[in-house]
């Protein structure tokens, strides 16, 4: 059963986690079963395979998740336990254990912002954020959104927003930041509208989100931690281990994919999922953010 304590209602219970049921499917949580959460957020994951008798050791960046988390999962007692070692980063951590001789029987990683930290206005991630645009998303960061788009000129600024954005206005798109940066510009929402007018057409999203996950990901290094991550899957897991990455958008999930088909094919995964396993209508109905998710998984040889 999960705690039911009024601390963990109250940090917890309007944090659903995406592909909940089918996080439990592949990794097969139960009493004596180690896993890492390497992205530990709000705890719902780590709750949902605690209150399957697992044990979870759950790291994350972000000290304010890390309290709260640390807070909700108090209940499961010495069942849980938070990385604390510094830096906090899960590619950092997934090394340490490596290089410790430490192996687990499960890997979770959800990965890209929180909703914890896009929700929270302060933290400069939303496109209506009045804050500055900030995007850290916690330690390890050293610059903020607006301190990248400064550093850059404008063709290293395009080149960023097209590489990790796949923005095809990135040009327009820089050229727009850069002289809005120049008028003194500062907040995520007018960014947001900054580029907006720069991008022309109409769009099912909004035109600046391309823009917005490009530099997120350029401040947070987040495909850099996830290809570390992948190179320490095969050691950190034992033998029958399983390990399950949930993407959010095409650029991780190609990594993720070739990865594991790669270890499939030097023999090191045994089973590795033929397709992506994606949320279900029901789903996407009560959680909009499962929508993008793509989790693939695999069994360690």
């Amino acid at each position: 059963m999960y705690c039911s304590s009024a601390a963990t209602h109250d940090v917890g219970h309007r944090h659903v986690p995406v592909l909940r049921d089918e996080v439990m499917e592949y990794l097969r949580p139960a009493p004596g079963v180690q896993c890492v959460d390497c992205t530990l957020g709000l705890g719902g994951h780590s709750a949902a395979l605690m209150a399957r008798g697992a044990t979870v050791l759950g790291i994350d960046r972000d000290p304010v998740a890390r309290l709260l988390a640390t807070r909700r999962l108090a209940c499961f007692g010495d069942r849980f336990r938070l990385y604390e070692r510094d830096p906090v980063t899960y590619a950092d951590a997934a090394e340490d254990l490596v290089a410790q001789g430490e192996q687990v029987d499960g890997i979770l990683a959800d990965l890209g912002v929180s909703s914890m930290q896009l929700d929270n206005p302060r933290r400069g991630f939303s496109l209506r954020s009045p804050a500055l645009a900030d995007m850290r998303m916690g330690d390890g960061c050293q610059q903020t959104a607006l301190e990248v788009i400064d550093a850059c000129d404008e063709e290293q600024l395009a080149d960023l927003i097209h590489r990790l954005g796949e923005e095809r206005a990135s040009r327009r798109v820089a050229r727009a930041l850069k002289r809005a940066r120049e008028q003194g510009v500062d907040s995520a929402a007018e960014l947001a509208a900054v580029v907006a007018r720069a991008v022309p057409g109409r769009h099912p999203r909004h035109p600046a989100q391309r823009t917005f996950q490009a530099l997120r990901m350029a401040i947070n290094d987040e495909l850099g931690q996830l290809v570390r991550l992948l190179k320490s899957l095969p050691a950190l897991l034992h033998s029958g281990g399983r390990a399950v990455i949930i993407a959010f958008h095409s650029l991780e999930d190609r990594l993720v994919k070739r990865a594991l088909r790669a270890y499939h094919k030097a023999g090191l995964m045994r089973l590795v999922s033929r397709s992506v396993v994606v949320a279900t209508a029901t789903e996407i109905a009560t959680n909009r953010r499962s929508a993008s998710a793509k989790l693939r998984w695999g069994v360690r040889a």
